[in-house]
């Protein structure tokens, strides 16, 4: 795993995430929990989108990046977004979030090719 990837990609999802809800805070609709969940799984679609540019070759890498995203971005809220929102961690939907961006990096593991191909029985 590179550690620059993992903190930088970390740090990066965390902007965009608090920029995303800056905009729907900003336009007034924030507050419905759906908009928390579409929120959440916007958090896992950013999170798919930066391991393809991480490239984890396994499973543990992928797990990796993903868990370090996620404590990159608890820190950052818990320094940052805890300001404007106190009750930030209590919300489900944050949680949702947390772990969407933790599995979301499993879906970029490319399949080993170690195996060869199966030959069709005659």
């Amino acid at each position: 795993m590179n550690w620059k990837k993992a903190v930088g990609y970390g740090a990066a999802l965390w902007v965009l995430m608090f920029v995303i809800v800056s905009v729907f805070v900003g336009f007034k609709i924030w507050g419905s929990t759906w908009l928390h969940v579409v929120t959440a799984f916007i958090a896992g679609v950013v999170s798919f989108v930066l391991a393809g540019y991480a490239k984890p070759a396994k499973a543990s890498a992928a797990l990796s990046y993903g868990i370090s995203w996620a404590v990159v971005s608890a820190i950052l809220d818990i320094a940052i977004t805890m300001r404007f929102d106190s009750t930030v961690f209590a919300q489900w939907p944050m949680w949702l979030g947390y772990a969407l961006i933790i599995l979301a990096p499993l879906l970029r593991v490319k399949k080993s090719e170690s195996a060869p191909p199966a030959q069709p029985m005659v």
